[in-house]
């Protein structure tokens, strides 16, 4: 009898349900740290940074300084345009170009600056246009997209040092490219499972 009473409880339970909101902000921790946490808490973002990151190290920091700064300026054009509009398919582009990205470091290509430049810009923008927090508005929404804008320039410079840090040892740029290859693939995974959740909705 208690069992049966039990079961009912938990099936009323799951039965309640709230809105489910994509890129909501986590209860009780500040919007400062919300926006902090973001990009470590959404798969595209996390990906794309690393993948960046290891690029841009690869080619050394003296080569890339322009795509550093281009990357900062274009995140805060797309966290200032976050505040007004979100696309509404740009994890999955995000997704996209972290595989292609992640697909540059294991193949190790030794390329130019302007395709450094314009990944960088691309990144950028579209990192910064999804980080928008729904439930957030005003004060509360400008704190969250700033905290974002820090973590993602740490989540970008933290793999792209450790990625200069081994360029001249041999067996450890190997490392750097087989984590490039986990990344593109975990970003084709990712995408896929996105497509298919969308083609069944």
């Amino acid at each position: 009898m208690r069992s049966g009473r039990v079961g009912f409880g938990c099936s009323s339970l799951l039965m309640v349900s709230e809105t489910a909101l994509a890129h909501s902000p986590i209860e009780g921790i500040g919007n400062f740290y919300n926006g902090l946490l973001h990009p470590v808490f959404v798969p595209a973002h996390l990906l794309l940074l690393l993948a960046l990151g290891l690029f841009l190290g690869q080619r050394g920091l003296s080569a890339v300084k322009s795509a550093i700064g281009l990357f900062a300026l274009a995140a805060i054009a797309g966290l200032t345009a976050a505040w007004f509009y979100t696309p509404p398919n740009a994890e999955i582009m995000l997704l996209g170009l972290s595989a292609i990205v992640g697909l540059a470091v294991a193949i190790a290509p030794n390329v130019t600056r302007l395709p450094c430049t314009v990944l960088a810009l691309l990144a950028g923008g579209l990192l910064g246009l999804d980080s928008a927090q729904e439930g957030l508005s005003g004060q509360d929404k400008l704190i969250a997209l700033i905290g974002s804008g820090v973590a993602m320039c740490l989540l970008l410079f933290y793999p792209m040092a450790l990625a200069g840090f081994v360029r001249s040892k041999p067996w450890q740029k190997i490392g750097v490219r087989i984590v490039g290859s986990w990344i593109a693939a975990s970003s084709l995974l990712v995408l896929a499972l996105s497509l298919s959740t969308q083609a069944q909705t």
